[in-house]
């Protein structure tokens, strides 16, 4: 998993005033976090398991203090969230945590518009 910027994320998506939509080819999944959420590290953990597992996908996280405007136009409410996207599909967007299994689900329905809830 790679931390990234605002300006670098925003390259890959369309904004339009609040609307956002991803224009990026590969998908992503986006881990909103901040160092002193304990369960936005526990999350992080199964995450980079799934990025090595998912070479096909890419996996940002996002300091929400660091990155206050992304968390701005992203309406970051609560901790952690994950927003999974991918090209020709709405996101889905997920906040707290899930077992492994459940977020495996997420990315499988990634591209598929039947994102398994």
């Amino acid at each position: 998993m790679e931390n990234i910027s605002t300006n670098d994320l925003l390259k890959e998506f369309n904004l339009n005033g609040d609307k956002w939509s991803y224009k990026g080819e590969t998908p992503c999944v986006i881990d909103f976090y901040a160092t002193w959420c304990g369960p936005c590290k526990g999350i992080e953990t199964v995450l980079n398991d799934l990025s090595k597992e998912h070479s096909n996908i890419k996996f940002y996280r996002v300091d929400v203090e660091e990155e206050y405007e992304l968390s701005r136009i992203f309406s970051i409410k609560s901790l952690p969230t994950i927003i999974f996207c991918s090209k020709d599909s709405q996101p889905t967007i997920i906040t707290g945590t899930l077992p492994k299994s459940k977020l495996e689900q997420y990315i499988k329905g990634m591209g598929k518009n039947e994102i398994l809830a």
